[in-house]
């Protein structure tokens, strides 16, 4: 079977709080409702997008505006995510470099599948071979169903787990695999190591060479 080295995407791949935050902002002026910075953006990222819209939402206007407010932001976040997403320097290099290694390289998100797929075919093309976001019947992480059906779905092992948040940390636990925190992303290090990441890293290159040695072990 094929090492398989997956990733998480928001955080971890794509440099896209600003985005969302944008994004989300400009699906809740279209309802009326107010505004929120960048880093509350943060606290609300990592368990999909419903729940995001959910987290943007006062307790207030919650049932009021759920639906619409979730509806216009897919669909200003889908258009964004079909125009092309801003991938951390130096992503590109790592990942085709692990498939120059013998490694597939993966994603699998808690964002929808449909935007998930966009950013693939947007903003990295033939350098990932997969990437799921969440799919109707697949619990979003950190429940392990999503990542094995990747591994499934590619006839491959996790050589590692790459991301950013407590729920990745979780997520790579709970299957089992090796998992890498990274401090660039929407998370502090000091949260990622309580959630269980075996190694940090603290920049691109280190990742890539971590990685690297991972698929010569």
């Amino acid at each position: 079977m094929k090492p398989v080295i997956l990733f998480d995407l928001d955080g971890t791949l794509l440099d896209s709080l600003s985005d969302i935050a944008q994004c989300g902002n400009r699906a809740l002026a279209l309802s009326g409702l107010p505004a929120h910075t960048q880093e509350e953006y943060r606290g609300y990222i990592g368990n999909g997008a419903r729940k995001l819209v959910e987290r943007m939402l006062s307790p207030a206007d919650l049932p009021q505006h759920l639906e619409q407010v979730y509806q216009d932001y897919m669909r200003i976040y889908g258009e964004l995510c079909a125009k092309g997403c801003k991938p951390f320097p130096g992503v590109l290099e790592m990942l085709r470099a692990l498939r120059q290694a013998g490694a597939a390289t993966a994603v699998i998100s808690n964002k929808p599948d449909v935007q998930t797929r966009l950013v693939w075919q947007s903003t990295f093309g033939e350098a990932l071979d997969l990437a799921q976001g969440q799919l109707e019947g697949i619990p979003t992480k950190p429940d392990p169903a999503g990542p094995r059906e990747v591994l499934r779905r590619l006839d491959g092992v996790c050589a590692a787990y790459v991301g950013d948040s407590e729920v990745d940390m979780a997520t790579g636990k709970g299957c089992g695999f090796y998992t890498v925190g990274v401090t660039w992303g929407m998370k502090p290090p000091e949260l990622l190591r309580q959630t269980g990441a075996d190694c940090l890293c603290d920049t691109m290159e280190e990742l890539t060479q971590l990685l690297l040695r991972r698929l010569k072990a």
